[in-house]
This record gives C-alpha cells, sequence and structure tokens, in this order.
C-alpha cells in the first residue's frame, strides 16, 4: 500500500506502507512526518480531509490532531464521494500503465510509483483540491449520499 497527500501548492512525498497501518503507525510515519509539514507550509486556516479509517479515527490520533490544533474536514459515514484523493489513485495507476513495463520487483515498483506521483501535473490537484466546495455542498444537498462526484 502507498499513501499520498495532495493540497493546492503541491503534494506530500509518496510513501510505502509496509504491513497493516494501525493507529500509532499512522501517527508516527504519516502524520508527524508527512501531514504535518504540508499543514504547516500551507498555514493557518488548513483542514485536515481524511476518512473514516479506522487507524485514522482512532483515539490516538484524534488526541494527536487536537493536541496539534489541527482542524478536520468532518466526514459522512456513508459517503466515498468527498475524496478527491481517489481520482488521483486513478490518475497515477493509469499513468503506470501507460509509462512503464511490469515492475521486476517490490522496489522497482514504488520507484515508478513515485515518478508518476511526481508526474502529475500540479494544475491537475489544484482543480481537484478547488472542486471540495462543491462536493461538500452536493453532499450536503444528497444528505450525505452519493453525488456526480
Amino acid at each position: 500500500m502507498v499513501w499520498g497527500g495532495i493540497h493546492l501548492h503541491g503534494r506530500t512525498p509518496l510513501h510505502i506502507v509496509h504491513g497493516r497501518l494501525n493507529a500509532i503507525r499512522y501517527r508516527d510515519e504519516i502524520l508527524q512526518p508527512l501531514i504535518m509539514p504540508a499543514l504547516q507550509a500551507i498555514g493557518p486556516g488548513s483542514i485536515l480531509q481524511d476518512d473514516n479509517a479506522t487507524p485514522h479515527r482512532a483515539r490516538v490520533v484524534t488526541n494527536f490532531l487536537q493536541q496539534q490544533h489541527i482542524q478536520r474536514l468532518d466526514w459522512p459515514a456513508n459517503s466515498p464521494d468527498l475524496a478527491p484523493i481517489e481520482h488521483v489513485w486513478d490518475i497515477l495507476g493509469r499513468r503506470l500503465h501507460a509509462n512503464h513495463p511490469q515492475a521486476a520487483n517490490m522496489a522497482q515498483l514504488f520507484e515508478f510509483l513515485q515518478q508518476e506521483w511526481l508526474a502529475i501535473p500540479q494544475a491537475t490537484l489544484v482543480t481537484l483540491v478547488q472542486s471540495m466546495r462543491q462536493r461538500c455542498i452536493e453532499c450536503l444537498a444528497a444528505n450525505g449520499g452519493h453525488t456526480r462526484f
């Protein structure tokens, strides 16, 4: 599994997750070294968007975010429609298949993924991030249900 984050001004490094990701590992391997610097670079008023994955919603993670004064976007329990990163994963997969042969091993696969992660145009990420307002409006109108996104 790989993890990555996007924002208006850039992206986090792509991170490979070896094994099962629990709340402690999420805090120590992703929140502290990857998300915190990105949020600090964005500046005051930044909002973290994650989802309802168990490691994201664990008490240890919630407490850490509160201690760091990180605002988190509320996430409806039944709606996957607010996640622009899902579109990025689709783009990444398409770029990987279009531009690289079958990877010989996991190290080579991650190398290919990193190359394509960095090659996704920032304008694409900006468009996805800026779509959040409309995603939220449509999600509210659908009472947390599915939208065109």
